[in-house]
Formats: C-alpha cells, structure tokens, sequence
C-alpha cells in the first residue's frame, strides 16, 4: 500500500473517531483547559499487545500514571501552538506531553510509540 493511501486512510479513521472536523485537526483546548494541539497520534509498537506507558515526566524514571494501547488516539499536547510540549531524557530518547481524549489522562510518551498526525507537516 503507497503512503499517499496510508494517510488517507489515517485521515478517514481519525475523521471517523471525531478528530478531524473537515481537513482541520480539532483543538484539544476544550478537554485540556489552556492547552492545544495542532498534532494527533495514534500510539505504535513491534507488539501489537503492547501496554504503552504513560509517564508523569519525560524519561523511565519518572512514575507511572498508566497506560495506553497499540492503536489509541491521542492528542500531543502544546503549551505554545504550534511547538508542541516535548524534551530528551539522559538516553537521548524524545518524549512528548500527550492527553487521551477519552479518559482526560495527560503525561508523557516515548517519541518512538507515537505516529504524529500533524496540521502544519
């Protein structure tokens, strides 16, 4: 399957979930108060029964607020649009702040489990 189709179907399921609103990425301003996001992302991993852990601070260190699952949407979170909310840990791995739509719970995830949908790319 070409990436050009990829997207498209990306697209049509975010579309479906109510993340796009036309060919604009809805904010996430109304579920996380002062914060947007001009980035979803639909969270990846070798193990399609992978537990992705959400983390209170970027890096491994930081405590465990939980979990998402290979295949969850989630916002990636910015404080200043469009520069989203991200930092590198001690192993020069890239973390983002992230929000699920669903349950509201916010924290940090591994740049590598993260497929960005983005409004500027």
């Amino acid at each position: 399957m070409s990436r050009q189709m990829k997207n498209i179907i990306s697209v049509l399921l975010l579309a479906s979930l109510g993340i796009f609103q036309g060919e604009t990425i809805v904010s996430a301003q109304s579920d996380f108060r002062e914060q947007q996001s001009l980035c979803t992302a639909s969270l990846v991993a070798n193990n399609l029964n992978a537990r992705i852990t959400l983390r209170s601070g970027p890096g491994t260190n930081f405590k465990s607020l939980g979990y998402g699952l290979v295949g969850d949407y989630i916002y990636i979170l910015a404080t200043n649009p469009p520069e989203a909310d991200y930092a590198r840990d001690r192993q020069g791995y890239f973390w983002y702040r992230v929000g699920f739509p669903r349950s509201g719970a916010q924290g940090w995830i591994r740049e590598d489990f993260l497929k960005k949908f983005c409004q500027y790319d």
